[in-house]
């Protein structure tokens, strides 16, 4: 391949320092790492690390049979993407240490120097096939790939990826789409050389893929990632320098095919009348606030911010024109321009070419058409290598003089310190729940979420004690947080659940200002999650609600249609508080036909039929939850229900 003549990395004699220094200061490099991620690891669950982890009774493995196994790594509360080998980590976390939080985090760290080690030997090769004429004893690959794999792993940008425990989903992912990336790029090298590497080839963009998306759907990305690497560096030449069509057919195959078909299935959903109706955002005004996002984490990248790098970011301004906010069209033309950078400079620097394209492909599912968040710093995790590796080419072999080397060698080591400080402070701020909710709300005042949560950690901080000292500061957070016009029922449900649980007065305004959302907004996660915490609370004997307003909450949250999650808790309230087994018979009935595929109604529905004594439809629905258990992830279960029911038969 041709290399610019002035590329002092491509043309200066090689040096043959010996190479174990790089080595011992790649060792140096990866307890930098887990030093700097360290006081993280003494923080607690939040957001969705509750569905996930420490409300998903199927991942608590008490009886380690191959069907809790299957059961737990089928356990996901996304069941479009159910995500296995994620689910089944925090399976493992658990059945070796509880719900303790500290060793979820401590094998979060793990993966996370992993995936460091990984990006160094990634970069290495890049740089090896970018220079090819360069032998590889040539120490400056090393050191040039520890300066991105230290940028990289050090960088904090990344820290939600690792101490937000639920987010090993993206950090294992990316296990693997590094290690297949790796596996691409060596067997390239092999072919330019003459050699044999479809092997690897194969290994890393389907195998890497494959297992990547048993954790996450970011790997899909990877062939994506693979070919940026093709067009930037071995423009499909084979090691005579002619194009090799294998190499289209095999994009064709992973790339091209997978991406029609995946458009086929998705736009339809995207595109339905209800597909943002639990969004305060239309799908224009998502693709209009997209751009100024992506420049945001760009700029965060290049120039983090520890008072802006924040798990909440629920506050940001929606884009509703191309004029509103003003920053809308400069950022959609700055995105536009990323791109034509990388063309200009794919022939003499391709690794910023391929950084930036890196950068921007990372964005293609999380800040497009899918109706996400709008706003999530851990979707960075690979997008930050390529902004590192740009950057690693700026400073380092790009520079043409031995005074500017030097100065970008500076640079480069005050940067790497600069991210290691700012990476072990966040750590720092998320090394115990009230720490991290206090610095979440000062952050970000007027965000719904991180009101909510600082004044949910004040009222855990009373432990429901009347004459607790912090009772003051939880009333007024959570005043604070019911005042905020852009919360939904979270602050009222847990207004109500303070106050029964320490005998403080429940004004009727509180349940109607509660119901007034639900009958004006979506029904969504947050919501059901709301109600069903008001409704163990009443079931557990521990809240004494008015029984005609949690009636009344329930027929608000069905307001919008036959809801079967909602008619499950209904029933749940009305046979442990109100006793009425009949109208419960009706409502888990119906649950199960709105929803055929939830297993937690099926068991549900069966005890209470075993209870009436209604054995022969029990029978028929303990073989529906077996049909509905694809690998006998319900068989325990399902076993355990005909036990059960022998027994009530034999009284």
């Amino acid at each position: 391949m041709a290399t610019a003549p002035d590329d002092p990395l491509r043309t200066a004699t090689p040096r043959t320092t010996p190479r174990w220094p790089a080595w011992i200061c790649l060792a140096g490099l990866l307890a930098i790492v887990a030093i700097s991620y360290w006081p993280g690891r003494n923080g607690g669950y939040t957001f969705d690390d509750y569905p996930n982890i420490v409300d998903n009774t199927a991942l608590h493995v008490v009886h380690p049979t191959w069907n809790d196994w299957v059961a737990a790594t089928m356990s996901s509360p996304s069941k479009d993407t159910p995500r296995p080998l994620a689910m089944l980590s925090f399976a493992i976390n658990h059945s070796f240490t509880g719900l303790d939080p500290q060793p979820m985090k401590l094998t979060n760290i793990a993966v996370h120097v992993i995936n460091t080690l990984l990006v160094f030997f990634l970069v290495r090769s890049l740089l090896r096939a970018v220079a090819p004429g360069v032998p590889a004893r040539d120490s400056r690959h090393e050191w040039i790939a520890l300066f991105t794999a230290g940028c990289w792993g050090l960088h904090p940008i990344n820290l939600m990826a690792v101490l937000y425990i639920v987010q090993r989903m993206e950090s294992l992912c990316h296990a693997f789409v590094f290690a297949g990336l790796w596996m691409y790029v060596v067997g390239r090298m092999r072919q330019r050389e003459g050699r044999r590497g479809w092997g690897l080839i194969l290994c890393g963009v389907i195998g890497g893929t494959a297992f990547g998306l048993l954790a996450k759907e970011s790997a899909a990305l990877l062939p994506l990632y693979a070919l940026c690497a093709e067009a930037c560096i071995f423009r499909f030449r084979d090691g005579r320098d002619r194009r090799d069509p294998r190499l289209f057919a095999l994009f064709a195959i992973v790339l091209a095919l997978p991406t029609v078909i995946g458009l086929a299935w998705l736009l339809p959903k995207v595109l339905a009348p209800t597909a943002f109706h639990s969004r305060d955002f239309t799908l224009g005004e998502r693709l209009l606030t997209e751009p100024r996002i992506v420049l945001g984490y760009l700029r965060s990248i290049v120039f983090p911010n520890l008072g802006q790098l924040s798990l909440n970011h629920d506050d940001v301004v929606i884009s509703r024109s191309i004029w509103i906010p003003a920053s809308t069209l400069p950022a959609i033309l700055g995105i536009f321009l990323l791109p034509v950078v990388a063309w200009w400079c794919h022939r003499r620097r391709p690794l910023i070419a391929l950084g930036l394209l890196w950068f921007l492909a990372a964005q293609l599912l999380t800040a497009t058409v899918i109706p996400l968040e709008l706003v999530f710093e851990h979707r960075n995790y690979f997008a930050s290598l390529g902004i590192c590796l740009a950057i690693a080419e700026l400073l380092l072999p790009a520079p043409a003089t031995p005074v500017a080397r030097r100065a970008g060698v500076g640079i480069a080591l005050v940067f790497l310190v600069f991210c290691a400080s700012v990476t072990n402070l966040r750590a720092r701020e998320w090394s115990n729940p009230y720490r991290f909710s206090s610095s979440e709300a000062a952050k970000h005042p007027h965000s719904p979420r991180a009101t909510y949560d600082l004044a949910r950690t004040l009222v855990i901080m009373t432990r429901y004690e009347a004459d607790s000292p912090f009772n003051g500061e939880a009333l007024r957070a959570l005043d604070l947080a019911r005042q905020s016009p852009r919360n939904g029922i979270l602050p009222d449900q847990a207004s109500l659940i303070f106050a029964a649980r320490t005998g403080a007065p429940m004004p009727d305004a509180w349940w109607e200002d509660m119901q007034g959302k639900l009958r004006r907004l979506p029904v969504g996660p947050q919501e059901l999650s709301a109600i069903a915490a008001l409704t163990d609370c009443a079931v557990a004997k521990k809240c004494a609600f008015p029984h005609e307003q949690m009636l009344a909450t329930f027929d608000a949250a069905a307001s919008h249609g036959p809801n079967p999650e909602v008619m499950n808790m209904r029933g749940n309230y009305v046979l442990n508080v109100l006793g009425d087994s009949v109208q419960t018979l009706r409502l888990w009935q119906q649950a199960v036909a709105l929803r055929p595929a939830e297993r937690q109604y099926h068991i549900s529905l069966i005890k209470l039929l075993i209870v009436l004594h209604r054995y022969d439809e029990a029978r028929a629905q303990i073989a529906a939850l077996r049909g509905i258990g694809r690998l006998g992830e319900n068989e325990a279960e399902a076993q355990s229900l005909e036990a059960l029911m022998r027994d009530s038969m034999q009284r």
